[in-house]
């Protein structure tokens, strides 16, 4: 990363940190323009009270996308980029970043950056309140609970789970909470490989 920063004009690489206390250090003293995080440090970065100086950051992750309810959300990154993507996408997203001229996230050309939509977890084929009881399924909660929290009857809930098992390939409840969770973590869901049909030996005539 120092190497490709050293390619772009517009940044100055002012140092390296590897844990949450060197960069609230690092933050202090050098008060940069753009932070580029790993998320997990991201994360435990944002599980802390946030810092007076927030510049703009840019996440790498091992994951497909943010999540839901990460400690450093859209709300604190301006974009995430996958660390296996091709350098040319890291350095786009860095050109992007660097030639900002919001002063902090949330300015006005937060609205029209192209960045801001990697921040957001992609589409999934539900219904607006399949995906409400999705989320809510990937925190542990029950169709009592669930149906509570909505006003809504068990029964329904139910009927809600077994639409989502069938949009997204699931084949039974416990894989449907694993694919929520997941989902919640930031990771893809996994979809059971299909089946084959077996085919026994070939009869002779």
């Amino acid at each position: 990363m120092a190497t490709l920063l050293k390619q772009l004009p517009q940044y100055r690489h002012v140092g390296t940190t590897v844990d949450p206390e060197g960069l609230e250090r690092a933050l202090g003293e050098h008060r940069p323009d753009v932070l580029v995080l790993d998320q997990e440090l991201a994360e435990a970065m944002g599980a802390r009270a946030r810092p007076a100086h927030q510049p703009r950051v840019l996440l790498l992750s091992n994951r497909p996308h943010m999540g839901i309810g990460a400690p450093c959300g859209q709300d604190c990154a301006c974009g995430l980029v996958p660390d296996s993507a091709p350098v040319r996408h890291i350095r786009a997203a860095l050109k992007i970043i660097g030639s900002c001229g919001s002063a902090k996230l949330g300015d006005g050309y937060c609205t029209s950056c192209p960045l801001r939509g990697s921040v957001r977890p992609p589409p999934l084929p539900l219904s607006g309140r399949e995906r409400e009881v999705f989320l809510r399924i990937g925190l542990g909660e029950s169709n009592q609970q669930i149906a509570a929290f909505f006003g809504r009857s068990v029964k329904t809930i139910e009927t809600h789970r077994e639409n989502i098992k069938r949009k997204l390939g699931l084949d039974n409840g416990a894989a449907l909470v694993e694919a929520a969770m997941a989902w919640r973590r930031g990771e893809p869901i996994v979809r059971p490989a299909p089946r084959t049909a077996h085919r026994g030996p070939a009869a002779r005539p």
